[in-house]
C-alpha cells in the first residue's frame, strides 16, 4: 500500500485534504489524512503540495522524427503528463497490423502509459482497412492539410468518421494561401504561413462535418478567426472539438526578433490579440483541450551554434512545459481558474481520448496518476537531466512559479523530480474503451 499523505488533492472541482490510499496501481481509497498511518509499505508526504491528476496530451509525437517512445514519455512525465497519445509518422498505423506493432514498441520502450491516433490519412489507400484500428482502441485518425490531400480524400475522411465515429483530427491550413518565406524579413515566416490559411481550411472543414454529422476535433489551434469558428459550429450542434498548445497562448510573432529558430512552427505564431482570445476560449470552453504538439526534428548538435530560422526544423519540443507553463502564465496570471487547468490538461482529454474512466481525475477505482505539485516554489527553466529536450526550447531561462515534485504512473513514482526512477517500458497502452 502507498499513501500519499498531507496534500491538497483536487476532486470534484476544488482542492481537499484527503489522504490517497493506493494499491495495485488503482486509487483504492480517499479519506481524511492520519498523520500515523499503520500498516502502509511508503508514505509520501504531500505537504504544502497540490496533487493533480496526471496530464493527458492528446496531440504529441513521442516516436517521429528524432524523437523516440523512451525519451519522448520521458519528457512527458517530466511534465506531469501521464498518459500521451502518439502522433505518427504518415501511413504508420492505418490499419491493424501496423497499430499492434506500433503499440509493442510503445510498450517495451515508455515510461509514461500512451495512446495511438490513427492515420495519417494523406490517400485514399490509408481508409482502405481504417476501421480495424478502432478494434485496437483507437479512437481517432488525423488528416493533415498541409501534404495538399486532394478534396476526395478529405470528403471521404469526414464521411468515415460520421459512419465509424471515429474522431477526425485535423492540421488545418490551407496550402493554397500559404507563400514563399522571405528570411531577410523578420517576420517573414508568420507573413508566409497567415492565419487565413487556417480560418479558410477551419470553415470548409468544419461545413463538411456538418453536411455528413461527423465528429471533428481542430488541431492546435492559433487563431482569434478560427475560434470564432469554432464557436459558432458548436452553437449549430456539429460536434466539433478542439486543442491549442502553450506557445500559442503565451508567444507571438514578436518572438522572431529574440530567438528565430526557436519558434518556427505549423500553424506560425500569431498577433497578442490571438493570445488574449484563445486563454479567453479555454476559459470559456470554447476549446476544449491544451496539447504540446511535441516534436523534435532533429536533435541539436553541442558542437555547433544556433542555427537561422532558415535552418531550423519547424515544432516544438515541449511535453516537459506544458502543465507547469500553463500554471504560471494561466493560473498564476488570473487568465483561467484552477478548475479549467484541470479540465483542460487533464479531465477532458482523458474523455476524448476514450480513456475517462481509468484516467483524468481522482476517484476511487482509477489509475493512480498523479502529479504532486508545489504552487509556490519558483524555478528557473533548464535541462531536466538525460534526454531533455528544454535546450531547443523558447522557454529556457524563463522564471516559472509552481514545480512538479513528482509524477506518478499507475501508483509508481516515474518523475521523482531529478531523474526518471522507473524502468524503460513502465508504462502500457490504454485503448479506449468506448467511443463517444
Amino acid at each position: 500500500m502507498l499513501v500519499i499523505n498531507n496534500g491538497k488533492v483536487w476532486r470534484d472541482g476544488r482542492l481537499q485534504e484527503v489522504g490517497i490510499h493506493i494499491q495495485d496501481g488503482k486509487i483504492k481509497e480517499l479519506r481524511p489524512t492520519v498523520k500515523n498511518e499503520i500498516g502502509s509499505s511508503q508514505i509520501i508526504n504531500a505537504s504544502n503540495c497540490y496533487v493533480f491528476p496526471g496530464g493527458v496530451d492528446i496531440h504529441a509525437h513521442i516516436q517521429d522524427g528524432a524523437e523516440t517512445f523512451f525519451y519522448g514519455s520521458s519528457s512527458a512525465v517530466k511534465g506531469g503528463i501521464t498518459t500521451v497519445l502518439d502522433m505518427p509518422p504518415f501511413k504508420t498505423v492505418t490499419n491493424r497490423e501496423q497499430c499492434e506493432q506500433r503499440i509493442r514498441w510503445g510498450e517495451g520502450e515508455c515510461v509514461s502509459d500512451f495512446g495511438l491516433t490513427g492515420g495519417i490519412i494523406i490517400d485514399l489507400e490509408d481508409l482502405e482497412n481504417l476501421d480495424e484500428i478502432r478494434d485496437c482502441g483507437v479512437r481517432q485518425f488525423k488528416v493533415f492539410m498541409l501534404s495538399n490531400p486532394p478534396v476526395e480524400v478529405l470528403w471521404r475522411s469526414v464521411q468515415f468518421a460520421a459512419k465509424s465515429g471515429l474522431r477526425l483530427v485535423v492540421h488545418m491550413e490551407e496550402p493554397a494561401l500559404l507563400k514563399e518565406v522571405d528570411w531577410s524579413d523578420p517576420l517573414g515566416f508568420p507573413k508566409a504561413n497567415p492565419p487565413e490559411a487556417e480560418n479558410v481550411a477551419a470553415a470548409y472543414l468544419l461545413e463538411m462535418a456538418r453536411a455528413a454529422g461527423a465528429p471533428i476535433h481542430v488541431c492546435h489551434v492559433s487563431s482569434a478567426r478560427t475560434v470564432d469558428l469554432i464557436d459558432q459550429y458548436k452553437g449549430w450542434g456539429v460536434d466539433v472539438t478542439a486543442e491549442t498548445a502553450p506557445h500559442y497562448l503565451i508567444l507571438n510573432e514578436d518572438a522572431f526578433y529574440t530567438q528565430p529558430d526557436r519558434v518556427v512552427v505549423t500553424p506560425a505564431l500569431r498577433k497578442e490579440r490571438d493570445n488574449m482570445v484563445l486563454w479567453q476560449a479555454l476559459e470559456d470552453g470554447v476549446i476544449d483541450a491544451v496539447i504540446s504538439d511535441h516534436f523534435l526534428g532533429a536533435l541539436p548538435d553541442q558542437t555547433k551554434g544556433r542555427p537561422s530560422a532558415k535552418d531550423a526544423e519547424p515544432g516544438i519540443a515541449g511535453l516537459e512545459m506544458t502543465l507547469p507553463l500553463l500554471f504560471d502564465q494561466g493560473v498564476e496570471a488570473g487568465k483561467i481558474s484552477l478548475k479549467r487547468f484541470v479540465e483542460i490538461l487533464s479531465t477532458t482529454p482523458a474523455k476524448l481520448a476514450g480513456i475517462g474512466d481509468r484516467k483524468g481525475k481522482i476517484e476511487e477505482g482509477m489509475d493512480a496518476d498523479l502529479v504532486i505539485f508545489n504552487p509556490a516554489e519558483t524555478w528557473k527553466v533548464h535541462s531536466l537531466g538525460e534526454g531533455s529536450r528544454i535546450s531547443t526550447l523558447p522557454y529556457e531561462g524563463w522564471q516559472l512559479k509552481g514545480k512538479i515534485e513528482k509524477t506518478l504512473v499507475r501508483g509508481k513514482v516515474a518523475w521523482d523530480g531529478k531523474e526518471i526512477v522507473c524502468e524503460r517500458g513502465w508504462g502500457k497502452y490504454i485503448p479506449a474503451s468506448e467511443l463517444i
